[in-house]
């Protein structure tokens, strides 16, 4: 048992590593870098969508670019029950974001991001909820970013 096991390990490592696997969101291969970035608006996020866009600072990439950016975050009762209580709530993030290159053509773009969920009747577990799904959606924004400057 053990050792089909092992072979099977070692079957699918052979493969993943013969494979050519590269990760996406890796600042070695990409070809853009970062010289400024600025930020503006929901704090705690851009901390998030800054740690990420932070490996692209000073890498070796061929073009160069200057973030503005502008996020907001907002919270609203999506649905009510039959006595006005809220049912379910919506977060919604959105960035705006403004490159400058070398050149300094300016060019500007939006993401937006949605996640609709259940209220909960403990308050601390829905405020964890909240701050557990505002973080993943400036991951996901960050990513989408970051394949935006790779396409320009």
């Amino acid at each position: 048992m053990i050792k089909k096991n092992l072979i099977k390990l070692l079957l699918l490592l052979f493969f993943i590593s013969g494979c050519g696997y590269s990760p996406i969101f890796s600042s070695k291969n990409s070809n853009f870098s970062i010289d400024e970035l600025s930020f503006s608006g929901d704090t705690k996020l851009n901390k998030i969508i800054d740690g990420k866009l932070n490996n692209y600072k000073g890498s070796s990439g061929t073009k160069k670019f200057s973030l503005k950016m502008e996020t907001f975050l907002n919270k609203e009762i999506a649905s009510k029950d039959t006595k006005g209580n809220p049912k379910t709530y919506r977060i919604s993030l959105k960035s705006n974001i403004s490159t400058k290159d070398l050149n300094n053509n300016i060019k500007k773009k939006s993401f937006f991001k949605s996640v609709d969920y259940n209220n909960r009747s403990n308050k601390s577990e829905l405020k964890k909820y909240e701050n557990e799904t505002s973080k993943n959606l400036a991951e996901k924004i960050s990513e989408e970013i970051i394949i935006y400057l790779q396409s320009i």
